[in-house]
């Protein structure tokens, strides 16, 4: 499969020969930040919506790491097509070097405006611990929106972040430089458990993009991994609780 590169500097976009982004597509994407999230719903979407590889991101400080995956060799930073969609994938497997992620973000925010994207949807997590747990059970996501696409906001029927919460890492940087460039974009962010990684706020997130975008991305496998998950930590603490001496006089 031929490739050509977009650009020629220490950040590359390389596309499959021919592959061209359609005016008004949906760029989608998630980092690895808290609970795995925003990668772990980025991955399963390509996955699940069966979509097809354009191309990658290359950069000097690519990580030194590919695997294999259904017999295909597979990189650090690949992009996806979801053509009946006109969505446009970026699964980051690793979070950019930290030397590296401002230029990776503001490049690729470059990218996204000269391609003339409708919007930007950026994935991530919230700590479970901000939640108000007088909230409603349902209420399981936040919306951080750019000026410029407070006026689609409604369409996700989601609470915007409360004043004084702070988004971090790549996806802050994004929503930064969108901002900056007048460009229409939105995190969204499942409130989600620190400390490892939860499928069930990603299968949250799907959701709520299947019902916005009426695309059907399967949500079981990430609901299973969350219970296989959830068992294993009552396993372990079950353990923890037995070889504390002290259990006994409980």
């Amino acid at each position: 499969m031929a490739f050509v590169s977009t650009r020629e500097s220490t950040f590359r976009i390389i596309l499959k020969d021919g592959f061209k982004v359609k005016p008004g597509s949906t760029f989608i994407c998630g980092f690895h930040g808290l609970g795995e999230v925003g990668f772990l719903s980025t991955a399963h979407l390509t996955k699940t919506l069966n979509a097809d590889l354009v191309g990658y991101v290359k950069t000097d400080m690519l990580p030194l790491f590919v695997s294999m995956e259904n017999e295909r060799l597979v990189l650090p930073f690949e992009i996806f097509s979801y053509e009946p969609k006109k969505m446009i994938f970026l699964v980051p497997r690793f979070q950019p070097h930290q030397s590296d992620q401002w230029a990776f973000v503001d490049r690729l925010a470059d990218w996204v405006v000269e391609n003339k994207f409708k919007e930007a949807l950026l994935m991530g997590g919230l700590d479970i611990s901000f939640k108000d747990e007088e909230s409603m059970e349902n209420d399981n996501i936040r919306c951080v929106p750019t000026s410029a696409y407070l006026p689609e906001i409604n369409k996700w029927s989601a609470p915007i972040l409360e004043e004084g919460l702070f988004v971090a890492g790549p996806l802050a940087l994004f929503l930064a430089e969108l901002e900056m460039r007048g460009a229409p974009g939105v995190g969204l962010l499942a409130y989600a458990k620190r400390g490892r990684p939860d499928p069930r706020a990603a299968a949250i997130m799907l959701e709520k993009i299947n019902e916005v975008y009426g695309v059907k991305a399967n949500v079981e496998q990430l609901l299973e991994e969350s219970r296989e998950i959830e068992r294993l930590e009552k396993v372990r603490k079950s353990i923890e609780t037995r070889d504390d001496p002290t259990s006994m006089y409980l």
